[in-house]
Order: C-alpha cells, then sequence, then structure tokens
C-alpha cells in the first residue's frame, strides 16, 4: 500500500495520455470540412440549421429503392438527378426547392431520406461526431448506387448527382464508378486528392473562399488531377461565402441569395450538358 501515492502521478499521465489520442482519433475522423484550420469546430458546418418541413415543395414523397424520397418531376423525362443532402436531411426546404428548379428543367428530381428519418438536429444532447458514427457517407455511397439502379429500373435512362456538405462526399464516392453521366459537389466534406484521382465522371466543383475545409491549394490539386486524368471538370470559387452556403442560406440576405442562386444554376448547366447528350 505505500507504493499506492507513487503510482497516482503515473496512472493520472496515462489516463490523459489515452483521453487525448482518443480525441485526437475522434477528430480525425470528422468530415474536412467539419474542423477549420487551426483544428477546432467549424461552426460555419452546422450554423443556420433549417427549419425542417415534410410538406414543403410542388413534388411528393415516394420510396425509391428502399428510401424514402422527396421527388419532383415527371418520369417521363427520362433523366434524373439525385441531391445528397448535407446532414439535415431531405425535408429542408432549401433543398427541396432546389429540387423543384431542377424539374422545373425537365429533369426527374430526386432527394432521398439516407437517415432514415435520423438526420442530425441542432441544439440537442447529441453531438455531431456521435450521429456521423451511425450515418457514414459510405453507406451513403451505397444506399445511393441502390437509388440509381431502381431509377433505370423504371426507365430512367441517364442519372447526374450533386450532392452538399456531406452529401458531397457521398456523390464523389459515386463518381468513382459509371453509374452516372455527371456529378457536382457543392461545398463538400472530406474529399481528399485520392478520391479526386478516382473519379470517371465529368465533375464540378462549386466552393466557398471561406471553407477550411477546401482551400484554393486543394482545390488546384483537384484540377490538376482531373485534367490529367482526362476528366472534364470544373472548379468554381464564390467569394465572400462559406461552408454551407448554397444550401443554407438566409432568406433575408440578398447577397447570400444571390451567390446561392449562382451556384445552383452552375450546377444544373453542368448537369444538363452531360445528361442531355444522352
Amino acid at each position: 500500500m505505500a507504493r499506492l501515492p507513487k503510482l497516482i502521478p503515473f496512472l493520472s499521465s496515462t489516463i490523459s495520455k489515452l483521453a487525448f489520442l482518443l480525441s485526437l482519433a475522434i477528430l480525425l475522423s470528422l468530415p474536412l470540412g467539419f474542423y477549420s484550420e487551426d483544428g477546432t469546430f467549424s461552426r460555419h458546418c452546422l450554423e443556420n440549421p433549417p427549419v425542417v418541413n415534410s410538406s414543403y415543395g410542388a413534388g411528393s414523397v415516394q420510396n425509391i429503392g428502399g428510401h424514402k424520397a422527396y421527388v419532383s418531376g415527371h418520369l417521363h423525362s427520362k433523366l434524373a438527378i439525385i441531391l445528397v443532402s448535407d446532414v439535415y436531411g431531405y425535408e429542408a426546404p432549401h433543398l427541396r426547392k432546389i429540387a423543384d428548379k431542377v424539374a422545373e428543367s425537365g429533369f426527374y428530381a430526386v432527394v432521398p431520406d439516407f437517415f432514415f428519418g435520423d438526420p442530425f438536429v441542432a441544439n440537442t444532447s447529441r453531438t455531431v461526431q456521435e450521429w456521423l458514427k451511425t450515418h457514414g457517407t459510405d453507406e451513403g455511397s451505397k444506399n445511393a448506387t441502390r437509388i440509381i439502379a431502381a431509377l433505370k429500373g423504371n426507365g430512367i435512362l441517364a442519372v447526374g448527382a450533386a450532392g452538399f456538405c456531406w452529401g458531397g462526399n457521398v456523390v464523389v464516392k459515386v463518381s468513382k464508378t459509371y453509374n452516372i453521366k455527371a456529378a457536382v459537389l457543392l461545398h463538400p466534406s472530406w474529399v481528399t486528392l485520392d478520391d479526386i484521382e478516382a473519379v470517371k465522371v465529368p465533375l464540378s466543383i462549386l466552393a466557398a473562399e471561406l471553407d477550411k475545409g477546401t482551400p484554393a491549394n486543394l482545390l488546384k490539386q483537384f484540377e490538376e488531377a482531373l485534367s490529367k486524368n482526362k476528366v472534364d471538370n470544373f472548379i468554381k470559387i464564390f467569394p465572400n461565402v462559406k461552408h454551407g452556403w448554397t444550401v443554407r442560406y438566409n432568406d433575408t440576405d440578398p447577397v447570400a441569395v444571390k451567390a446561392a442562386e449562382e451556384s445552383h444554376q452552375d450546377m444544373l448547366h453542368w448537369l444538363t450538358k452531360y445528361l442531355k447528350k444522352t
């Protein structure tokens, strides 16, 4: 028992080291867009959460490939665009508004519920780190592949995809196959140079100047890798906007609305260019 006091500092030091390593592992597991350049959690990732509305939009909710999905437009268009949400899910009004714009351009727009009724909810006891443990983008990409197959089984001839934040990571994974014709990443999270080097279809990245997850030097590497691999690409950095600006903008801010709408037009132009070749 006389040795016990000598053990206490050793145990305390060991526990502190283990706690540090655990915190580091959690931090490194998060998407790049989820933390800032100095390693602290980025408020931009989760700020201005939407007020979800299950009845919003001109479309309807249907079951596609085993998932609920907000759909807008008509199957007879034969061309579909999948919009993959951020962590707040498929009932976000701005996202459904984008889907309706896509449908107005002649596409069948699909916004799947990849979270099975369990999107991230801000200001609750569950942190986004905990939520991400059960809502990974690897599983999201598998689910997207099933939805694409279901759409083609229903007569859709070609599919494009656009992903926002969390959804950008899902879409870049799907872009490593020929299951889609083209893709757009809007302020994506956790996209690496290795991901980009594996992309097989025309890819556009719409990035925010103030997003530390996709800094200009990294985007330059993305562009060089895509061009080297002869993959058509278009990368644009929007000035004075931050992560999430395309889908979580403030409706009362005309500058924010204008930037968001410009990104939506760029997204639609890119996907139209390749899908309507079909």
